[in-house]
């Protein structure tokens, strides 16, 4: 029985729309999926999660951060085919490949949070320039790499510069988050809250020893 390819391809791309919705419908939108993702245990997932986030995976390089930077031509699709013989369109990422992103996005941040700089290298990066077409009046530049985890870490780099400055990991439960504003600490009141009941709470239990210790000198004098 001969595939139904056409019919694969519409639905590849309806789960792609879906998970592009997802990814946009998500609080704080682009960089809100992608700090949850890059937090998520991937290993708990059972099959069913695992294929919805391999969809947003793929969302996320193809349909939504890919306005940001310039077009990228890779020489392969990600490594899982969703469809027999078709090794560019319809692929989905690997749980591996997953989490060599996730090492990748959590190194950079740390990198950033330590010396104010994260530095992204691509060994294998090619600039291509076109002419242009019959009715422009310039040409076309793009890049082509040979992974697609690559062009991940490519859109990541141009996503990152819009929000490095409010990416923050909470000193008290140390999930990532972005910041509201530029002053905040904490991920949120239920962290800050808990925070200033200890401190309270040691402050407390400081002035009952003294008060403790003063009654000692008190009754020995």
């Amino acid at each position: 029985m001969p595939v139904d390819r056409v019919g694969l391809y519409e639905q590849f791309h309806g789960e792609m729309k879906k998970a592009r919705e997802r990814i946009l419908t998500t609080a704080d939108g682009e960089v809100g999926w992608l700090l949850k993702f890059i937090q998520t245990d991937l290993d708990t997932l059972t099959a069913s999660e695992w294929m919805v986030l391999a969809f947003e995976i793929a969302s996320f390089v193809d349909d939504v951060a890919n306005r940001r930077g310039v077009e990228i031509a890779t020489e392969a699709g990600w490594s899982v085919r969703s469809i027999p013989g078709e090794g560019f369109r319809g692929t989905l990422p690997s749980r591996g490949e997953a989490k060599e992103i996730q090492a990748m996005v959590l190194g950079s941040l740390e990198k950033l949070w330590a010396t104010a700089v994260a530095a992204f290298t691509f060994p294998q990066f090619t600039i291509i320039v076109t002419l242009p077409l019959e009715d422009e009046r310039k040409g076309s530049v793009f890049v082509a790499t040979k992974r697609k985890v690559k062009e991940f870490e490519y859109r990541f780099a141009h996503l990152l510069v819009d929000y490095s400055g409010r990416i923050r990991r909470c000193p008290e439960c140390q999930r990532i988050y972005l910041a509201i504003r530029v002053d905040q600490i904490y991920c949120g009141p239920r962290c800050q809250t808990r925070v200033a009941t200890r401190k309270w709470r040691e402050h407390h239990k400081a002035d009952q020893r003294k008060e403790s210790h003063r009654g000692k000198k008190r009754r020995q004098g």
